[in-house]
């Protein structure tokens, strides 16, 4: 078992990201341990643990131990098993990702959390960058705060739709889940509802248009908070190694996956099962109903 005492947090930037370390994926995580890392990753938005050569089934059972896992979000139920999740070559599709975004907010119930382990990486490149929406809402000036504090973004995964199918992705596009990921509307700020601090809660891969704005004012102020929330100021960049995983809380942090390579980038991702943004949701371990 691993001691609660024995975890390491190590800041990357001053304001996002942590390494972990004193933890093996390998034994079940017991709860002083497992509530250190709950409490890093609402912290710092993402968290890593390297050289973690671990099975699928140690993989699922480490999740449990933050919520619900599901095997993708589009078409992911709460009754998925370790069985579901596949090791993808990211590489055809890296240029699809080479935005920054919060993962499918285009649903009603996005995913509240993200893990991605690295299982065969690139020789160089294939970077992932990551950026706080705290610190992004925390550098705005106050009169822009006031000014989009209440109102709300229209989430659609056509443009996702018409960024695969524009690379040539075809057959991934039209598997993606679409009857799922329907236009979704969403808040322009969003209140963690465990740390309770506010974050933007826009992102360029999936929201169209601001509903309350006219379509100029709605542009006008997208492409400045597009700009703004890849501030170097806010942001880090992981280069990945085999057996790393990152986990992100995905209602504070979004990300950006760098496309400057050609090899094969082969990554086992899950995600935690969500809720409408705003309303209550906590990382805890996964509580299952009686059979």
């Amino acid at each position: 078992m691993n001691a609660s005492s024995g975890v390491t947090v190590q800041r990357i930037t001053g304001k996002i990201g942590a390494v972990i370390g004193g933890i093996d994926l390998r034994k079940p995580l017991d709860e002083g341990a497992a509530s250190t890392l709950r409490q890093a990753l609402l912290d710092h938005g993402v968290i890593f643990v390297r050289q973690q050569d671990i099975t699928m089934d140690q993989y699922w059972a480490f999740m449990e131990t933050l919520g619900v896992p599901m095997k993708e979000e589009s078409t992911g139920t709460d009754h998925d098993t370790p069985q579901d999740v596949a090791s993808t070559n990211l590489t055809p599709t890296r240029y699809a990702t080479a935005t920054w975004h919060a993962d499918t907010t285009s649903l009603a119930k996005p995913p509240i959390v993200t893990a991605l382990r690295a299982v065969k990486v690139p020789s160089f490149g294939g970077d992932t960058c990551w950026s706080s929406m705290y610190a992004a809402w925390d550098a705005l000036s106050e009169p822009m705060r006031r000014m989009l504090d209440g109102l709300n973004a229209v989430h659609s995964f056509q443009l996702t739709l018409d960024r695969l199918r524009n690379l040539g992705a075809l057959d991934v596009a039209d598997d993606h889940g679409q009857p799922n990921a329907v236009e979704q509307i969403h808040p322009v700020v969003l209140a963690h509802p465990e740390t309770g601090r506010k974050a933007l809660y826009v992102n360029e891969t999936f929201v169209t248009r601001i509903v309350e704005l006219d379509h100029l004012e709605s542009a006008a102020v997208l492409a400045f908070l597009f700009r703004h929330v890849e501030r170097p100021d806010f942001t880090m960049r992981w280069k990945w190694t085999p057996h790393d995983m990152a986990i992100w809380d995905n209602r504070s942090v979004q990300h950006y996956a760098v496309p400057d390579y050609d090899e094969p980038r082969i990554m086992q991702r899950i995600v935690l099962a969500g809720v409408r943004p705003g309303e209550p949701s906590r990382l805890a371990p996964r509580v299952r109903s009686a059979a």
